[in-house]
């Protein structure tokens, strides 16, 4: 039976990945026919209808339809003269023929450049004084030249515009006033003296110059935005390199947490905004790149290709996404391209990593040691009767490595005012610093906008990427108990890792399981390659001056492959070699259509939405697992070879999904702001009666510094207040949870294998949407003539109808049932300041900080009170969800150190002295409590850039204060009888009839599976994420060279980490993708530190 919102037929795919081929196609070839033209300036055919319009109406419609531009001294020429015609497919020579008939003029073309003239030189106006010839050159503060700036001598009508190199000649009289203006930039009146030749520098008017926010389904002027919205620009990677995305963001963005759970290459990092809002289905944001929502993972990307990121936060700007607005929005806009000379970026860095810092183990001779302090505790042989002279194999040498990085980027844009071409190609290329490790990453993108009519334009998006992971030395499952970064590390020390003739040492007495760290790192092969393909294209009609429909179709593809294959001796003496081949297809098809009206009236200022959006996927997968090979020769490539066949699935889901939405932004007097948003939208996920869904949210806000009162003062340059309250969505649920889901199998009957079906999940057909309700209340601030901006937000959020699965009777085939039955709030604080400190010729000294709040708390479990959850080794629980307590609480047990004989006796214990003794929780069943809090007090990032002249230095620090880290990791590396290392520092102080005051318990395996407080420790650090030292070399090196641009770095990456932590880093999270278990360490592969050298230079 289909499951979707509406009947689709696979030939509806077919059509429209054809329509969208065909698209690029026709984008492609047209902009070749215009490239070509654009060659040719007399080829080009221009269209008019002119009525009774003036000479520069007529110059302006004319550059809109061709390439040239206009130039004419304002005092020579009138262009007030009015211009009546209408002529077809005429050229460029023809038209201005016509067009200055009659008037008095003349021109002059050279290249793409017209100049008017008078077609009789004017005489001079007399004057009493001597009047003569002044000439000069205007340029901005980075000593470019300003083109078509005016020049015009106060009081008269004698002026004239700068020339493509900035330059100007005018006629003036010692006592003259000379205007200098340019759009963006401030005006300027400099007295003519009796120097002849003027140096001209401008400066740019940061009050005009509005910096355009991106928000979904349209861009908006920063100064009218009412919406918690925080923006990264492309700059920040010019300052701080990074090969990563998700890099970039970590600490820069007030409100979001960017926690990279573990240091695996090409491993995502884990997001949240605002806190988690729900306790079952995924808490990351929604990702919309260049338009494609719900675009997939942002290390798919090139950094190098990124204009911007905006990060929207509350109901206002994510109510537009409706269902999926839920837990945030990250948008995504590439660069694209630009009219004028093709440029050309190539950038190329190389760079090192390496472990960041040993865990304090024990080396193999204070292993020896330790083993004869245990055997004398428990009255047994003493193993080494010399341990100075036992020898043996530091593992976390042995698994580590310095391992180089490489990064190549090139990339081009250029084009005319009709065609705009962006083309990048990027290769990055990691080792891991465990061995057995890697990822290579390859994209190429293309970006073109066509104007085909001053009305139409197209335009489209090729996204694609290769990525290859080495995944040897990572297990897939992250139950499993032999990470090589516990297991490998915390292997006996004793012995060697290699024989004398090469082979594995799997024989060492004190590794009694015949485990191999070394051999289980390189034997094995695990590779996985992935492949992404994302276009996304559109056609624009300027319908009239007010209306404007856009169309975009969309399409995703991604394939995955996983082989994995372990030879006989992969990981321990006489394994059974093994093998398994993951396959996995996604597609997601989109259409979006909305229409926008724009209308500024007196003081009146309107913009509304209107759109449509359609999308729908599908997505399969294989899974083959075998063993049992006669050999290890063929590995992977031949399954059948295998004498076991152990599993075989496969699976196919899809799904469709359709929205109505619209926005109406009002400004009245650019004082008062207003924004409605409202979003229906319709799922496949659900059954009938609770498909679709209404996503409303409202926005006000008052630009306080545009009142009178505020105008004498020059302390405050904006001040604006805003509050938004609104709804959104999360539909983030198991495609077929609202109906009945069979497994298939086989059986033996009646001597036959036949295939079976059993029932694998509860349908509830009930289930609807989960809704967040958001109250904002914000102020945007900027002193100090524009030095210090910043915005302070508190927000307010709580989640209703929350998915949770609850018991079940077992007759109904299954134990537990997925229901709306839950809710809960987030309640936090956003800080975010950027100072601009020294700005003046050389130097320039910017700084950023921001700081952040976010309390959860758990107010309805249905008919729960709490709910255990977490479970590990020997049906262990380590997290608790309690109404009335936040969310990321750790649940164990609470140790008080050792037992004394006097406590066995008194209280009647089958114990010994020495064991480890916890605190009776009477009432609880496990003897268990919340024993610590995975959430932080308060987490953010600051900033620094100086700069003088060409060198720059830029440092970006990270931190996180009051959250704590549940560490698994002890369990192993606690002193214990077992064939494994331990801290150096507890192996010293464990319990001996000699040493019974201390707080560490005797070496036993009885409690090392519990959890309990000693494996939770303070996660709070500062970390120097990257410090980045940069020298842009001067024109006057390049020029001659053809260069236009060029920059040298060196980068370094991690280089501090100011923590308490025993671990290798406490920015962990096991479960990263579990709403509810958060700040888990179990062989997490450590986050590396690197530094890279790199070049950068533009043509």
């Amino acid at each position: 039976m289909e499951n979707i919102l509406y009947k689709e037929r696979k030939i509806t795919l077919i059509v429209c990945s054809r329509l969208q081929v065909a698209l690029l196609c026709l984008i492609l070839f047209t902009a070749s026919i215009q490239q070509t033209f654009a060659a040719l300036p007399q080829n080009q055919k221009i269209t008019l209808n002119l009525q009774n319009v003036t000479l520069k109406e007529a110059f302006e419609t004319i550059r809109k339809q061709s390439d040239y531009i206009f130039f004419f001294e304002t005092g020579d020429v009138d262009t007030r003269q009015k211009v009546s015609l209408q002529i077809s497919s005429e050229s460029i020579n023809d038209v201005l023929n016509q067009v200055l008939k009659g008037k008095g003029l003349k021109y002059e073309i050279k290249n793409k450049h017209i100049i008017i003239k008078p077609e009789k030189t004017p005489q001079p106006a007399q004057s009493s004084r001597q009047s003569g010839t002044i000439s000069g050159t205007v340029t901005d503060e980075k000593g470019e030249p300003i083109i078509g700036a005016n020049i015009m001598v106060k009081g008269t009508t004698n002026g004239t515009v700068t020339d493509l190199d900035g330059k100007f000649t005018l006629q003036a009289t010692p006592g003259d006033i000379l205007e200098i203006s340019y759009i963006g930039y401030n005006p300027l009146q400099i007295k003519a003296g009796t120097q002849t030749t003027l140096s001209i520098k401008m400066t740019e008017d940061t009050q005009n110059l509005e910096e355009v926010v991106v928000v979904g389904y349209g861009t908006q002027k920063k100064s009218d935005l009412i919406s918690a919205i925080s923006s990264v620009r492309g700059q920040d990677l010019i300052e701080q390199p990074v090969p990563r995305v998700d890099q970039l963001l970590r600490g820069r963005v007030a409100g979001m947490q960017v926690v990279q759970s573990n240091g695996t290459p090409g491993t995502s990092s884990s997001i949240r905004i605002r806190g988690g809002n729900s306790l079952s289905a995924s808490n990351e944001p929604l990702y919309v790149i260049d338009g494609f929502v719900d675009a997939g993972d942002l290390n798919s990307l090139n950094p190098n290709d990124i204009e911007s990121i905006e990060v929207l936060k509350d109901a206002t700007s994510t109510a537009i996404y409706g269902a999926r607005g839920s837990n945030g929005v990250i948008l995504v806009t590439t660069k694209r391209g630009k009219a004028g000379k093709a440029t050309f970026d190539v950038e190329a860095s190389y760079g090192w990593q390496k472990l960041p810092h040993k865990i304090d183990l024990l080396s193999a001779t204070e292993y020896a040691s330790y083993l004869n302090k245990v055997a004398k505790i428990n009255g047994t042989t003493i193993p080494y009767a010399d341990p100075s002279k036992v020898t043996g194999v530091d593992w976390q040498d042995e698994l580590f490595r310095t391992a180089p990085v490489y990064n190549l980027n090139f990339s081009s844009r250029g084009g005319t005012e009709k065609i705009k071409y962006l083309v990048s190609v990027n290769h990055f290329d990691q080792e891991g610093i465990m061995i057995g490790s890697g990822f290579n990453r390859t994209t190429f993108r293309t970006n073109v906008d066509a104007e085909i009519k001053p009305w139409f334009s197209m335009g489209t998006t090729v996204s694609l990427s290769h990525e290859f992971h080495d995944l040897s030395t990572m297990p897939s499952d992250p139950d499993n108990h032999f990470e090589m970064a516990v297991y490998g590390v915390g292997m006996s020390p004793i012995g060697s890792a290699v024989n004398e003739d090469g082979s594995y040492n799997y024989t060492e007495p004190s590794r009694p399981t015949g485990r191999n760290p070394l051999a289980e790192a390189l034997l094995p092969t695990d590779e996985k390659n992935g492949y992404y393909l994302l276009n996304n294209s559109y056609l624009q009609f300027k319908l009239d001056p007010h209306w404007v429909w856009k169309s975009t179709l969309g399409v995703k593809w991604n394939y995955q492959r996983e082989d994995y294959f372990s030879p006989r001796k992969g990981s321990y003496l006489e394994k059974t070699n093994s093998a398994k081949a993951l396959t996995s297809e996604s597609q997601d098809l989109l259409t979006e259509h909305t229409l926008t009206y724009n209308l500024k009236k007196e003081v009146h200022s309107l913009s509304v939405l209107a759109g449509f959006t359609a999308q729908k996927g599908h997505d399969k997968g294989l899974n083959t697992e075998v063993s049992n090979f006669a050999n290890d020769i063929t590995g992977f490539h031949d399954l059948n070879a295998a004498q076991v066949k152990d599993k075989v699935e496969s699976g196919y889901h899809n799904w469709g999904y359709m929205s109505y939405l619209s926005r109406i932004n009002y400004a009245y007097d650019n004082r008062y702001l207003l924004t409605v948003v409202a979003r229906y939208d319709g799922s496949s996920r659900f059954s009938e009666g609770n498909k679709w869904a209404f996503f409303p949210s409202v926005s006000v806000g008052w630009r306080i510094t545009e009142e009178a009162f505020m105008k004498k003062q020059s302390v405050i340059n904006d001040l604006k207040l805003r509050t938004s309250y609104g709804r959104v969505g999360n539909q983030a649920i198991d495609i077929y949870s609202t109906q009945y889901l069979f497994s298939s199998g086989s059986t033996i009957l009646g001597g036959s294998q036949i295939v079976t079906y059993t029932p694998s999940e509860v349908p509830n057909p009930n289930l609807t949407w989960e809704k967040t309700d958001q109250f904002d209340l914000g102020v945007d601030f900027s002193l100090f003539n524009s030095r210090l901006s910043g915005s302070l937000d508190f927000y307010h959020k709580k989640t209703r109808d929350l998915l949770w699965k609850i018991s079940v009777p077992s007759y109904i085939g299954q134990s537990t049932q997925l229901q709306n039955l839950g809710s809960l709030k987030n309640t936090g604080f956003e800080l975010s300041l950027n100072a601009s400190l020294i700005d003046n010729k050389d130097w320039k000294w910017d700084a950023n900080f921001n700081i952040s709040t976010n309390r959860s708390k758990v107010l309805s479990l249905g008919p729960d009170k709490y709910k255990y959850v977490g479970e590990h080794w020997g049906g262990y629980y380590s997290s608790i969800l309690k109404v009335g307590e936040p969310i990321g609480l750790f649940y164990g047990q609470v140790y008080e150190g050792v037992l004394t004989q006097e406590e066995i006796d008194a209280k009647g214990l089958n114990a010994r002295p020495g064991d480890a003794k916890f605190k009776d929780i009477k009432d609880d069943p496990n003897n268990s409590t919340v024993i610590g809090n995975a959430n932080p007090d308060f987490f953010g990032g600051f900033g620094t850039t100086v700069s003088w002249k060409g060198l720059s230095l830029n440092a970006f620090f990270q931190y996180s204060v009051g959250n704590d880290v549940l560490n698994l990791n002890s369990a192993y590396f606690l002193p214990g009888n077992s064939a494994v290392n331990c801290y150096r520092d507890l192996a010293e102080q464990i319990w001996t009839p000699e040493n019974p005051n201390t707080s560490v318990a005797r070496p036993s395996n009885e409690y090392i599976y519990a959890v309990d407080t000693r494996f939770v420790e303070n996660g709070s650090f500062l970390r120097l994420s990257s410090l980045t030292l940069a020298y842009d070399l001067p024109m006057k090196w390049l020029s001659p060279i053809g260069f236009s641009a060029a920059r040298v770095y060196a980068t370094g990456n991690n280089l501090f980490n100011i923590c308490n932590y025993r671990g290798y880093d406490p920015e962990v999270s096991l479960y990263s993708s579990s709403p509810i278990l958060r700040g888990y360490d179990w062989g997490q592969y450590p986050m590396n530190r690197s530094f890279t050298l790199g070049v950068k230079f533009t043509l």
